[in-house]
């Protein structure tokens, strides 16, 4: 097992469970646990007969708790997930992890979104409040043990951008970053809509 422990910061539609399928190739464990500040989600794994359901009433698969007691869930050789805003407060909670922040363009967060409210048949989301906080992780990106990563650097395979993930958390796929990146568009996700 691993002795780091990751966190991914993403903006909503962002990649967040495909840079998490990268991270489990590389042999992190996840969980399938989504943070936020004042709770935290389970949700079963992809292909679940009940994941269908916990997608379509997520307060289904919410428990209520502040991040600074939920975080501590996430050992060593783990990884977590969540679309956390910059705060100074919430950077001291995660200051011993390896923080990888994932962006994508605006019109695509929206035309992903709306791909996703079928999906999951959840309402449709307020655009205004998902492209703010899309807005407010950006400050993560200067952050120190920060690593910037896009959408478009997962699904189109930018390998130079994968060894730097690798060299970034000091652990290299045995079959090379091709091999790494290939598995894991493969892999299913709770959330695989693109």
């Amino acid at each position: 097992m691993h002795k780091i422990k990751c966190f991914i910061i993403s903006q909503p539609k962002a990649g967040t469970y495909l840079c998490a399928n990268i991270l489990k190739e590389l042999g992190f464990y996840f969980g399938n646990n989504h943070f936020s500040e004042k709770h935290f989600e389970i949700y079963p794994p992809a292909g679940s007969p009940a994941l269908a359901e916990k997608l379509q009433h997520p307060h289904r698969a919410k428990i209520r708790c502040p991040l600074r007691r939920s975080l501590p869930r996430i050992k060593s050789g783990k990884v977590g997930v969540g679309h956390l805003v910059y705060k100074h407060d919430t950077e001291k909670l995660l200051r011993k992890f390896h923080k990888i922040v994932l962006t994508r363009d605006k019109k695509d967060i929206i035309a992903s979104m709306d791909r996703w409210t079928k999906l999951s048949k959840r309402p449709p989301a307020n655009l205004n409040a998902v492209l703010d906080i899309a807005d407010r992780i950006l400050p993560w990106i200067s952050r120190e043990r920060v690593f910037h990563m896009t959408f478009d650097d997962m699904k189109n395979m930018n390998l130079d951008k994968i060894n730097k993930l690798q060299s970034f958390l000091g652990i290299y796929h045995r079959l090379g970053s091709e091999t790494l990146i290939k598995t894991a568009l493969a892999e299913p996700s709770i959330t695989k809509v693109i």
